[in-house]
């Protein structure tokens, strides 16, 4: 069992933001991790500039990734540089995330690595040194320690599940913090 919070902002427009530390917290999220980095002694197959992908799910889209170059290997893996990923829920666009480098594979598994950051449609900022999307859940996870950052608000912690929105935050240990509702002025 881990000690975690829970931040909710998706209960109605305008509603205040929920954020409850101390509970207990089991998380649905898958700890399949997607590909990672190739061995370097490994020769790309592929190399392309200026590459784009889209992960769909029945002709959902999923998200859309953009790469300043993209090294595709045996075992089909693409090692992305210069990643930008913007992430869709019901056909419309919910966040943009960017990093150094991130690795995609064939099943649309998708890790990103290096100075991540996730900035949702609603001004929420994630930055974390380490994420990945599982697409079996719709979430998006971070063993590593973050930072969650709206209008100079903040909290943190180590270990997070959540939605690519970032609507809600399952936060694994270490949680300290606070972000204060706009319109309603509530912690």
């Amino acid at each position: 069992m881990r000690r975690g919070g829970e931040f909710d902002r998706q209960r109605r427009a305008g509603a205040a933001i929920a954020l409850v530390s101390g509970v207990f917290v089991w998380s649905s999220c898958s700890r399949d991790r997607p590909p990672g980095p190739v061995h370097s002694d490994s020769d790309p197959l592929q190399i392309t500039r200026n590459f784009t992908t889209t992960e769909s799910d029945s002709g959902v889209v999923e998200y859309v990734l953009r790469a300043e170059i993209a090294k595709m290997f045996g075992g089909g893996v693409t090692r992305a540089e210069g990643l930008e990923v913007d992430f869709y829920e019901r056909a419309r666009k919910v966040s943009t995330l960017t990093a150094r480098e991130g690795f995609v594979d064939d099943d649309g598994r998708l890790r990103a690595q290096g100075d991540v950051v996730v900035v949702s449609v609603e001004g929420y900022v994630l930055r974390t040194a380490t994420l990945w999307w599982d697409r079996k859940h719709g979430k998006i996870r971070t063993d590593d320690p973050f930072t969650v950052t709206k209008k100079g608000e903040s909290f943190r912690g180590t270990g997070l599940t959540t939605g690519p929105n970032l609507d809600l935050i399952e936060v694994d240990r270490d949680f300290e913090g606070t972000l204060v509702d706009d319109a309603k002025g509530q912690r």
